[in-house]
């Protein structure tokens, strides 16, 4: 590998020779000027190879130039390969007569007793002072022509090293843009892809920016890496961990029918569990059911650990749980109230996804063996009445009923008959509606029965009979 490989050549102009002096100032020689002794120059050969464009000399006591080009390339090899240049042999303790070169002579060596280092750029210089050159002229030489690699760094300039991690939502995309700096200035950094994530897809263009895209449904880690060139065989290469976060998805199971006094139960169910804390939020509409037909809601994890639910229904979750416990208690009365219902509902929040709902009747009718609220009739009372008026019976029910309730009663003979001492095919009924007291006549069959509807509010109602006036004794 040719000098080229590890210098700068853009700091030198086209046909431009420059020296270094001892004291590693660096000056453009001029036309027919001749350089010191103890001076480097530095010049561009085009009889080189491609790779091997510079030309390094050291001026002797004697005005003759030794050729250092070679020793300098392997010095600047093992540089960038991180090898230490006082370990490469004794062939660099030679101040004049270097390994090759177009101007050879014989000289004395110059003896290597240590490692010397610049402690402001921490450049080992010993290998250049094998060559005869003084620690100034071998710092001004590195900084001058050395080749820099990038580097990749974060936004305060601070090298990332070998790995950038980022976190991304399953199905979401994540985008970024990458930064190198490179001490040759002169250099134009360009970045590629080098290799491909194994669950997704990349794309990086060559100004830094990027973006990665999940497989659907993929949850977990993935890798893609980034090469970037500065255009003279300096790369710096970054491995892009992407941790995908899983988002599960969320559905509600559970009673479309609860006895009134019981509880609902419900199940929130998550496709997959999640890696994060996550959030959903709880819903309860009323639909013909009232805030006071509803006693509880308790939503608890597997274990049976409780959870606060806020205000506006959210319920956080812990990292790992793969589904949520609801219980809605429903309040016991004495009213019929026949079927209401009421929707329970989950909606996504923080890292989560889906929805669902369920909507639960409350049954008081007795339905499946469950409470029973319907009104019963529970006495009747009445007096004793002159032939001629009315006979009137006081109905009690066992309680209130929010809906009309049907009601069917008998008349039937004691020591009275029908017809001779009764009228058995009619009776009056009166109850109260909304409020109003409102009588009402009822036919009554041939088996004695009568059937009304008595509206809703009413705890009892009378039932008056016609009796007869047949002027005999009883």
């Amino acid at each position: 590998m040719g000098f080229g490989t590890y210098v700068a050549v853009g700091n030198l102009a086209a046909n431009q020779v420059i020296v270094i002096d001892v004291n590693g100032n660096v000056r453009v020689l001029a036309e027919g000027e001749l350089p010191n002794p103890g001076e480097v120059i530095v010049q561009g050969n085009p009889e080189f190879a491609e790779d091997q464009q510079l030309q390094v000399q050291l001026v002797g006591d004697d005005g003759q130039n030794q050729d250092i080009s070679a020793e300098i390339e392997d010095i600047f090899a093992a540089l960038e390969e991180g090898q230490d240049p006082t370990e490469l042999g004794e062939d660099f303790a030679t101040a004049a007569g270097g390994q090759s070169g177009s101007s050879l002579t014989a000289s004395t060596s110059v003896e290597r007793d240590g490692t010397e280092t610049i402690a402001s750029t921490n450049f080992d210089t010993s290998g250049f002072e094998s060559l005869g050159l003084s620690e100034t002229q071998s710092l001004t030489l590195l900084e001058e022509f050395r080749l820099y690699d990038p580097v990749f760094v974060d936004l305060n300039n601070d090298p990332l090293g070998d790995s950038l991690a980022v976190i991304t939502d399953e199905d979401t995309p994540i985008s970024g843009t990458l930064t190198a700096t490179d001490q040759n200035a002169q250099d134009i950094l360009t970045f590629s892809q080098s290799s491909t994530p194994s669950n997704g897809t990349a794309v990086v263009n060559p100004d830094g920016t990027w973006t990665y895209t999940p497989d659907e449904n993929f949850d977990g880690n993935d890798s893609f890496t980034v090469t970037v060139d500065d255009g003279n065989g300096g790369t710096d290469t970054l491995v892009v961990n992407v941790t995908v976060t899983p988002i599960p998805e969320i559905s509600i199971v559970g009673n479309d029918v609860v006895s009134e006094g019981d509880a609902a139960s419900y199940t929130v169910n998550f496709d997959k569990p999640s890696t994060q804390e996550t959030s959903v939020k709880l819903g309860l509409t009323l639909g013909s059911a009232e805030a006071d037909d509803l006693e509880s809601v308790v939503v608890t994890l597997s274990n049976g650990e409780v959870l606060d639910v806020a205000e506006d229904g959210t319920v956080v979750i812990p990292a790992g749980e793969t589904e949520l416990n609801i219980t809605v208690k429903t309040s016991q009365d004495e009213v019929h109230e026949g079927d209401e219902n009421y929707v329970i509902s989950i909606e996504a929040a923080s890292g989560t996804i889906g929805s669902g709902e369920v909507t639960t009747v409350i049954q008081d009718s007795g339905e499946n063996g469950g409470d029973d609220d319907r009104p019963v009739i529970t006495e009747i009372t009445g007096g004793a009445v002159e032939e001629g008026e009315l006979a009137s019976f006081d109905v009690t029910l066992s309680n209130l009923s929010e809906l009309d309730t049907p009601i069917t009663l008998s008349l039937a003979d004691g020591t009275a008959e029908a017809a001779s001492d009764y009228t058995a095919t009619t009776v009056t009924v009166t109850y109260t509606e909304n409020g109003v007291e409102k009588s009402q006549d009822v036919t009554v069959d041939s088996n004695g029965d009568f059937t009304f509807n008595l509206p809703a509010g009413n705890e009892g109602f009378k039932v008056e009979v016609q009796t007869t006036d047949d002027d005999q004794n009883p």
